[in-house]
């Protein structure tokens, strides 16, 4: 199996305990693991700090209140390091969260405590997640719902409120309501900073046959991706032709997307976007060694190589190094 990265901002969850008046949401976003606060910590030195850094200096033209995140997993705390000015995220991908569990919270026995423990810890050390560990060939599968929390425990979030969505016919999210069929979760909260945030996550699959099966979801992910972008560990998925409704829409709609080599085909990036090259890129994951976008990106490497540093550790873990491309509109 490839290793997933997930990736880095951060609340500890006493801090979250504080916010929360009802006695379910309390239970919900409830980490009971040992010095929790050490844990985020230490993400952050490691992680956090040099990711805001860099983003101040680098992203810091981009204007944008909302960041679009297809293909994100439960990756909260990335997109709020790379992106701290946005007060709405919408993260996008195919699992789906435990939506029960937010009014019926269940007390995780011991050995599933330990181990999500033990991926915490091992998060705070390394920046990402083993699919293994995600996927419960390692262990206990963790929820879906319980990774998006510990995402907003890394990013310092306070949540006050945590509601179920719907996205209907026009295009809108919305909280759901009776009958509705559940699309995704909300929560509703503050940064460290204390600024009022709002992240999304849809749960949806992103294939041309799942998005003809549901052109709401089109028309909402449309107007959402036109401010800022961020993709990463996205499986090169875009850059196959059963993926062509999400390719058309962040080749069309963005003013500012910022990509690993994961994401869009480098043809149709560097024909709609001014491009920005940070880190290295020799080769890709071994999964995708015979990509013929890879390939291509290699070559766009190679004739444009990138002097500029990537002072963290992003994506997929390869021999090739680590790079992003920041993209303004043509």
């Amino acid at each position: 199996m490839f290793t997933m990265h997930v990736g880095l901002i951060a609340p500890c969850m006493a801090q979250t305990n504080e916010i929360a008046t009802n006695e379910p949401l309390k239970s919900l976003l409830n980490v009971s693991c040992p010095n929790l606060k050490g844990i985020v910590d230490n993400y952050q030195k490691k992680f956090v700090t040099k990711m805001n850094n860099w983003s101040s200096t680098h992203l810091s033209p981009a204007k944008y209140q909302t960041v679009f995140y297809p293909f994100s997993g439960p990756d909260i705390v990335t997109a709020m390091s790379l992106f701290p000015k946005a007060n709405y995220y919408v993260l996008v991908a195919d699992q789906i969260p435990e939506y029960a569990l937010i009014d019926t919270p269940e007390t995780l026995d011991n050995t599933s405590q330990a181990f999500e423990c033990q991926m915490l810890i091992n998060f705070s050390r390394r920046g990402y997640y083993l699919t293994n560990d995600l996927i419960g060939k390692n262990g206990p599968k963790p929820r879906f719902i319980n990774l998006l929390i510990y995402n907003l425990a890394f990013a310092k979030v306070r949540v006050n409120e945590v509601k179920i969505l719907s996205i209907n016919s026009e295009g809108l999210i919305l909280p759901i309501k009776s009958g509705q069929d559940p699309h995704g979760v909300r929560f509703l909260g503050e940064t460290n900073d204390g600024r009022s945030v709002v992240i999304d996550y849809i749960s949806a699959n992103l294939s041309d046959s799942g998005l003809y099966k549901n052109p709401n979801f089109i028309k909402a992910f449309e107007r959402k991706s036109s401010q800022a972008v961020f993709i990463k560990s996205a499986s090169h998925l875009l850059q196959n032709n059963y993926f062509s409704i999400m390719k058309n829409i962040l080749i069309e709609f963005p003013q500012w997307l910022t990509q690993d080599e994961t994401g869009l085909d480098i043809v149709p990036l560097s024909e709609n976007y001014q491009l920005q090259i940070f880190g290295r890129f020799i080769t890709p994951n071994n999964l995708w060694a015979k990509s013929k976008s890879a390939q291509r990106l290699a070559t766009y490497y190679q004739e444009h190589p990138s002097s500029q540093e990537l002072p963290f550790l992003l994506g997929y873990e390869k021999v090739g190094g680590s790079m992003l491309m920041i993209g303004q509109r043509k």
